[in-house]
């Protein structure tokens, strides 16, 4: 008890709009469920008019306001208060105010409606009762919001007691005045908790959008780093201008394509090759020219090679392919079939802004063997180019033993 009782006389709970407009809402969508009371209340006074002889027309009277008021109060809340909610809270807070005071004067009226029979206070007391039991209503239905409570409150029991005063029911109507007070801490027990539980309600909300902008904010962010991460690898693995693999990538590719051929007994190959007389496009036509032309020789390349080939570009005009799971037994002539295509397709003229201009290429293959590095495969390749470049450049060079000495220099 003392706990309710410290809880009772505490201090307002400081509410946000928010808290505030909910707590209006709710209590104008109870108090327009605890009107509908009215019928049934309304029979029972009726009954009890009729049974100790009020004229019928006291009866209807009764009837009609109590219907009026019910409308007027269902009608005038749902479309002013809780089905409004465009229009400012004081605005909203004033009609409710307003028709809880409208309530709680015809529940007053009650004692005015009625005669009562010379030497029979039973209907006062019912009139009386009534008009308690109303107020104990409003005060559960409605005290999530103070004011209209208190309106509905002080016109209720002050209309009512005087209408008991005037037919001499000075006990009913001090029994009715001291339902206001005790009333008012239940009202006030009931809005501070309710008033509470909507504040920790809307702080729980407010700390889950907070949560939740925090937890999109950390994706955010870890996607914007797992994009960066992407571009950061693209960039170390790729070529800038042709988009194909660098060759650190085509490193990697290549020493594992060499254990599993070795342990798979399945032939891998590198092809090697660059453009006779690249340097002559890009002294004539510009660097532009040259790295159009350059872009030109990847995507041509690409197109003629089969699916399991790699093709990637060392730097200036050299690239190099890495083609393997073909069959064994077609020997390094499979490897050899796959350079002659390139140097087929990169004898068609290309289009350099306009400038038709014929290159060639110069191809090496090398077919791995047993104990070679990847770097030693390369080589090998390097060297069958510059071989193919002695021999008239615009053809196919196959690596063999008799290369291994010091290749004299020849104009790319």
């Amino acid at each position: 008890m003392l706990d309710i009782w410290r809880l009772v006389v505490a201090p307002n709970p400081v509410l946000d709009d928010v808290v505030r407009d909910g707590l209006l809402v709710q209590s104008a969508q109870a108090s327009r469920l605890s009107s509908l009371m009215g019928l049934p209340l309304s029979v029972v006074v009726l009954v009890v008019m009729t049974a100790n002889g009020a004229a019928p027309g006291q009866a209807i009277a009764w009837t009609v306001l109590v219907l009026l008021v019910m409308l007027l109060y269902v009608g005038g809340v749902g479309r002013l208060v809780t089905h409004s909610p465009g229009r400012p809270y004081p605005a909203r807070l004033l009609a409710f105010t307003v028709l809880q005071a409208l309530g709680g004067i015809a529940w007053g009226l009650l004692p005015f409606m009625v005669t009562p029979v010379p030497g029979d206070s039973t209907i006062m007391s019912v009139a009386g009762n009534v008009i308690t039991l109303a107020v104990a209503a409003n005060a559960i239905f409605s005290s999530a919001t103070p004011r209209p409570w208190v309106a509905f409150h002080l016109t209720a029991l002050g209309v009512g007691s005087t209408g008991l005063i005037v037919h001499g029911e000075l006990g009913v109507a001090a029994l009715n005045a001291l339902t206001l007070v005790a009333a008012f801490p239940l009202a006030r027990y009931m809005f501070q908790q309710v008033a509470q539980a909507r504040l920790v309600a809307r702080h729980n909300g407010l700390l889950a959008e907070d949560l939740r902008a925090e937890r999109e904010a950390v994706e955010r962010v870890n996607l914007q780093l797992s994009e960066a991460n992407t571009e950061l690898r693209h960039q170390a693995t790729r070529d800038p201008l042709t988009g194909l693999p660098n060759r650190t990538l085509f490193f990697d590719h290549l020493e594992r394509s060499l254990r599993h051929g070795r342990r798979h007994h399945t032939p891998v190959a590198v092809i090697y090759f660059d453009l006779d007389r690249f340097k002559a496009v890009n002294d004539t036509l510009g660097h532009g020219a040259g790295d159009d032309l350059l872009i030109q020789v990847a995507d041509r390349t690409q197109a003629v090679l089969r699916s399991p080939d790699l093709l990637a570009r060392l730097g200036g005009d050299e690239f190099v392919v890495l083609t393997h799971d073909y069959d064994a037994g077609q020997g390094p002539q499979a490897a050899t079939q796959v350079a002659e295509r390139v140097r087929v397709v990169l004898a068609v003229p290309f289009d350099l802004s306009g400038n038709l201009v014929t290159v060639s290429g110069s191809l090496g293959v090398a077919l791995d063997e047993p104990g070679l590095s990847a770097e030693d495969l390369v080589e090998r390749a390097d060297m069958a180019l510059y071989r193919a470049k002695q021999l008239g450049r615009d053809r196919v060079c196959e690596y063999e033993p008799d290369l291994n000495w010091t290749l004299p220099a020849v104009e790319s």
